[in-house]
């Protein structure tokens, strides 16, 4: 006998959307199990961006993804309590080679939208309340159709959708194994007891290798702290479209309550550059290392000053989470090759809560019917990669392409207001940096540049 016809292992933004969908299909007995709360870990600590990204701005992203991001803001547009602000996604440049590298790619790509328009520093400035100073810009492209929601609220009204459903949501429920029958997956173990299920779904992010191993798998998942700074009220209005500025280490800002919340790559680091565990403890769902923080206001604070000379930059807060990315930035979606009836959806390469509804829509179809005739899933099957050529979540860090292909002038580049690990891109530099392959090869590790900081800050004191 089952408990539940569907169990899905994780309340963030996919394991909800994915309850939502296969509840609006009829599947039977669906229930959500989280070791905290819904957003209580990494898809609470997101930015909330939500746009139209492979329109330009990550060559990895395709026309697969840009159905999933089409679906997924007409899906917020509609969710109640999501704090969702249909203000548009504005690219900035600050340098002529940020122009040309990164931001003239939104405005001519293939995807682009037809209202899709190019703005003077004079109109950025006006777009934006005055916050961002005309002189400190060269010039930006809007997507007006883009929005931004709380990824909190979102994940938390995605929840009270599968509970006014008839889903049921059991919090602080700590999956600790599978269930299994020879071939078969036929449950779960949790620390209340086992739960029996016909189908198992792991959606739990930076946790899924760890309960992947009951089934014989290991996914190629490299986890990243991410940091997110909220500062203080400052008359920031609440008609101010979302920023990246890509040509500022992947500087990324919105509103936020009268505030500012934002952050760049100077905030990230992969899990092996961490000197230490990626949380305190087993129970916590989110990290907190303050080294990261220290670092992100010593190396943007004066750029992000410039920038906005009129408001507010400090911390009111910080928080942090741990997006997993994967060797090609592509989801993981589908079956568990030789596991039947487990599913998983994981490798959100922090834009999980922009294709959070697209992807729960098509798992919940793969799920149901067995495919999709809307996107094909197959792009994201698991078993795309070979497992021994990921030994590590270095490996993993090795194979990860460029944010940017090399544009006409021969130069590849990195940059997104998505957090994508700028540690580990090779094409990635500062604005004003080493060349690319120098950057590569002697850019010192986190820890190293932490303790370099440290230092200095002993001696000037």
């Amino acid at each position: 006998m089952t408990d539940v016809d569907v169990l899905i292992v994780g309340a963030g933004v996919l394991g909800t959307s994915l309850a939502c969908h296969l509840l609006d299909r009829d599947v039977g007995r669906v229930m959500v199990l989280d070791a905290a709360t819904p957003a209580a870990a990494t898809s609470g600590a997101g930015a909330g961006f939500v746009g139209l990204w492979a329109a330009g701005y990550a060559h990895f992203l395709t026309a697969a993804e840009l159905e999933l991001e089409r679906y997924s803001i007409g899906y917020y547009r509609e969710l109640p309590n999501a704090d969702c602000l249909a203000n548009g996604n504005l690219f900035l440049a600050t340098t002529q080679d940020g122009w040309d590298r990164w931001v003239a790619t939104v405005a001519r790509h293939p995807f682009a939208p037809p209202d899709t328009r190019q703005l003077t520093p004079t109109e950025v400035a006006a777009i934006t309340g005055g916050v961002v100073a005309a002189g400190s810009v060269l010039g930006g492209v809007l997507h007006p159709g883009g929005i931004q929601v709380s990824a909190g609220r979102a994940t938390r009204a995605l929840g009270a959708r599968v509970i006014d459903a008839g889903g049921l949501l059991a919090e602080r429920t700590r999956v600790t194994g599978l269930l299994s029958s020879g071939s078969r997956v036929t449950g779960v173990r949790t620390d209340v007891g086992p739960i029996r299920a016909q189908t198992v779904v792991l959606a739990c992010g930076a946790w899924t290798n760890g309960l992947l191993g009951d089934a014989g798998w290991r996914l190629p998942l490299l986890r990243m702290v991410a940091t997110r700074v909220v500062s203080p009220p400052s008359a920031v209005p609440g008609t101010m479209p979302t920023i990246m500025v890509p040509d500022r280490y992947g500087l990324w800002l919105r509103a936020h309550r009268s505030g500012l919340t934002w952050g760049n790559g100077d905030g990230y680091a992969p899990s092996f550059e961490l000197g230490g565990p990626v949380f305190d403890s087993a129970g916590e769902p989110r990290p907190r290392h303050t080294a990261l923080l220290d670092r992100l206001l010593a190396r943007l604070g004066p750029d992000l000053r410039r920038l906005i000379p009129g408001h507010d930059t400090s911390v009111g807060w910080w928080l942090q989470g741990v997006p997993v990315m994967t060797p090609d930035r592509t989801f993981l979606a589908g079956p568990v090759p030789g596991a039947d009836r487990l599913y998983v959806i994981a490798g959100d390469n922090e834009v999980g809560v922009t294709h959070g509804p697209g992807l729960g829509r098509l798992m919940a179809e793969v799920i149901h019917a067995g495919g999709s005739d809307w996107v094909d899933v197959s792009r994201y099957r698991l078993d795309r990669f070979e497992p021994s050529a990921f030994p590590d979540e270095k490996a993993v860090a090795a194979a990860m392409p460029a944010r940017r292909l090399p544009d006409g002038h021969g130069r590849t580049g990195e940059g997104t207001p998505l957090g994508v690990p700028s540690l580990l891109a090779s094409t990635f530099t500062r604005a004003g940096g080493r060349s690319p392959s120098r950057c590569r090869r002697s850019r010192p590790t986190t820890r190293e540049r932490y303790r370099r900081a440290a230092a200095r800050r002993c001696r000037s004191g």
